[in-house]
Order: C-alpha cells, then sequence, then structure tokens
C-alpha cells in the first residue's frame, strides 16, 4: 500500500465571482523511499497540489476536493487538531525561497530548538543537541556556534541547509520540496541536491519533488509526473519519460531543455 495517496484532487480557487481550477483531478501515489517528481512551467499546478495535500492553502479562496489519503487517513476530511499533528512532522516541507522560511529576529538555534520540540518528545538542552547535530548532520559545521546566527549571516546554499534539518528534525515520513533549488546559483544547487539524495537515501524518506527543471528531476527522482493547465498528462519512470515522452507536451519540455542547455550561461554542472 502507497505511503501517500492523492485520488482525484481537485484546486479551485474563487476570484471575482467566479472559480479557477488550479489542480483538475490529480491521481498519483509515493511509495516509502520513493522520489517522485512534479514538472511542469509556472502557473501549471504544481505549487498548488504540494500545498492542498495538507490543507497549507487559504481557506476562504481555496475550495479543495478529492482524497490525499496518508496512513489510512484522509488529510482533507481530518479535524485541524489532528492535521496540524501530521502537518510538519510526518509530512515535511522545503520551501524554495529559504531565505522567506527563516524568521530574521530569531537565531538559526531557536528556529530549529521550536521545530524540534513542536514535533518531539525533546526538551530544553535535549532539543538544542539535537538542534546542533542536525546542524551537522546537513553539512553545517561547527553547529554550536551556528546555532547563534541570525538567518541573514548565512549564504543562501546555507539558509537552505537549516531549512532542511529543520524539515527533517522530526524525521518526517514524507518530505515535499517545493523547488528547493531555483532561488541558489548552479553551484550551490549541485550541492544541496546531492545532500537532499543522501539525506533521502539514509532517512528512507519518501519525496514529492515539485520542480520546473527536468535536469534536476533526472538528478534525483524515480518516478515523474508531468503537468499541464493543472492536469497530469503524464506518468511513469524518469527514465522512461525523459527518454520516450508520450504526450506532446512532455516532448516539448525537453525541445526546451535541449535549447537551453545549449545557451551560454545555462549549462549545469
Amino acid at each position: 500500500m502507497a505511503l501517500l495517496t492523492i485520488d482525484e484532487l481537485t484546486v479551485e480557487y474563487q476570484t471575482d465571482g467566479a472559480r479557477v481550477r488550479a489542480v483538475d483531478r490529480m491521481n498519483l501515489t509515493v511509495e516509502p523511499g520513493e522520489v517522485v517528481a512534479l514538472v511542469g512551467e509556472s502557473g501549471c499546478g504544481k505549487t498548488s497540489a504540494a500545498l492542498a495535500l495538507t490543507r497549507l492553502l487559504p481557506g476562504r479562496s481555496a475550495v479543495i476536493t478529492g482524497r490525499v489519503l496518508f496512513d489510512g487517513h484522509n488529510l482533507l476530511a481530518m479535524d485541524p487538531e489532528s492535521l496540524r499533528a501530521i502537518r510538519g512532522g510526518r509530512i515535511a516541507y522545503v520551501f524554495q525561497d529559504p531565505a522567506t522560511s527563516l524568521n530574521p529576529v530569531m537565531t538559526i538555534g531557536t528556529q530549529l530548538v521550536e521545530a524540534i520540540e513542536l514535533h518531539t518528545d525533546a526538551r530544553g538542552r535535549n532539543a538544542r543537541a539535537q538542534a546542533i547535530e542536525w546542524l551537522q548532520h546537513v553539512g553545517i559545521p561547527a553547529g554550536a556556534e551556528r546555532c547563534s546566527a541570525y538567518p541573514h549571516e548565512f549564504s543562501g546554499g546555507m539558509q537552505q541547509r537549516v531549512c532542511l534539518a529543520m524539515a527533517l528534525a522530526a524525521r518526517p515520513q514524507v518530505l515535499v520540496a517545493d523547488e528547493p533549488t531555483t532561488a541558489l546559483d548552479v553551484t550551490v544547487q549541485v550541492q544541496i541536491l546531492k545532500l537532499l539524495r543522501e539525506l533521502q537515501r539514509e532517512l528512507r524518506l519518501a519525496v514529492l519533488l515539485i520542480s520546473h527543471d527536468l535536469m534536476v528531476v533526472e538528478r534525483i527522482a524515480h518516478r515523474v509526473g508531468v503537468m499541464s493547465q493543472g492536469r497530469l498528462v503524464e506518468l511513469g519512470a524518469v527514465e522512461q519519460v525523459l527518454q520516450r515522452p508520450a504526450h506532446p507536451y512532455t516532448k516539448q519540455l525537453l525541445q526546451y531543455r535541449s535549447m537551453m542547455s545549449l545557451t551560454p550561461g545555462h549549462r549545469h554542472g
């Protein structure tokens, strides 16, 4: 049985008296230890789908229907208190821009400890010790000293490592990574992807990766779903979809990738 099952997920936004459908009857599963990527151009519905899983979309303007099954429970029908115990704990998120994910007036250590105390039984010194361990785990040296630093004292890549530490500190079963490398330069992108792949394997995480970059997907995902105008138009093993695409839109994405790889300034290392 899949760890996460998305069944006929539909997301509509209420705007000026009309409804705009951002996600149209999506069906998708994620197995334990599997990385599934959703790709497509901006506005295709990837992020709306990711946020809808744990009802992170604004309740007044977003209408979510369908089912999201996790550990036998439909998250879309769950009461708010029960859902809060899952969101951030058993299902964690890492977003595109780490600078907006971190509180600028709180130290890194305070934010990490807060996340650990919220989602685990660790408290006080034990929680701080775990925070230091997680900083070291994601490749930030001198964790005890860096706990006293503020987000602006870290580079973008280091900030994203902190966000990874915060997401993984509760040892979630599912990690939703929404464009986790887009705001970073190419060299740092490669470092973060390598770290994410290592942590995913070590912790046997199920990962739902949101990306517009097929080269990122090729490096880390097992399966890939291609979205266009809110619909999942193609789904399959990464090798199959990228080497033998079946849908015209997928073929267009691959042609665009080929063009960009030949353009100076767009090569990936």
